[in-house]
């Protein structure tokens, strides 16, 4: 989803926060309804992919979950806005329970409805990321979130 940011009239702007939070809470759910709906025990989260060494669903549902978070908290935070989402906790309790794992990704569609309508598409803020070389880059919240 591409959103013009530039030039937005605040009118556009909140229709394409609005839309933007929608998508973002609609990929979020999903996940919630994959906790809630398909998988039926804890040990589930943590069988290893076939197909992704090293990778389990739990560890997927958490690096997911920590890429709208860690861009939340960024936003709520005082500027100069800067943003690592190199910078995770891993090994934590949603990655093995899915009483945890439903917790914290409604605790994040929680923290969208909060922080999503009164941010700026065109907020400007520095990513750091690693390629594995260090690169530091200018983005937007929108960009982000999109």
């Amino acid at each position: 989803m591409t959103a013009i940011i530039r030039g937005d009239t605040p009118c556009e702007e909140t229709t394409s926060l609005k839309r933007l939070l929608e998508v973002s809470t609609i990929v979020l759910q999903q996940a919630v309804d994959l906790v809630d709906n398909s998988l039926t025990s804890d040990d589930q989260l943590t069988i290893h992919s076939q197909f992704m060494p090293g990778s389990t669903i739990g560890k997927h549902l958490r690096h997911a979950r920590d890429h709208f978070v860690l861009l939340l908290d960024c936003i709520s935070s005082e500027p100069p806005y800067v943003l690592n989402y190199d910078v995770r906790t891993r090994n934590t309790p949603m990655e093995s329970s899915r009483q945890a794992a439903h917790e914290s990704l409604k605790d994040a569609i929680s923290k969208m409805g909060t922080v999503v309508p009164n941010a700026r598409l065109d907020e400007p803020l520095t990513l750091n990321a690693v390629t594995p070389y260090p690169q530091t880059l200018q983005s937007t919240f929108g960009r982000e979130v999109s």
